[in-house]
């Protein structure tokens, strides 16, 4: 992922989180920075993700896996 534009992540991000918007923002230390807003109007953002670490398609595959596991933790709280 670290090859990736952040157009094109927002555009692969988006297309496995149909539900959700998606915007990036690549940090001068080339970590991401991803925006999520999800059903309902939730919001969630994750910061200082290292690009890496997130190689071809099983990293952006798990990437997204971490996405959802924090959104699902968020919720959780949330709802305490």
């Amino acid at each position: 992922m670290d090859t990736l534009s952040k157009l094109e992540i927002e555009e692969v991000l988006s297309s496995r989180l149909p539900n959700c918007t998606i915007s990036c923002s690549i940090n001068p230390d080339s970590s991401l920075s991803v925006d999520v807003i999800g059903p309902e109007s939730h919001q969630f953002t994750i910061i200082n993700i290292d690009r890496l670490q997130y190689h071809g398609d099983a990293g952006i595959n798990r990437l997204v896996r971490e996405i959802l596991e924090e959104m699902v933790i968020s919720r959780q709280s949330s709802n305490l």
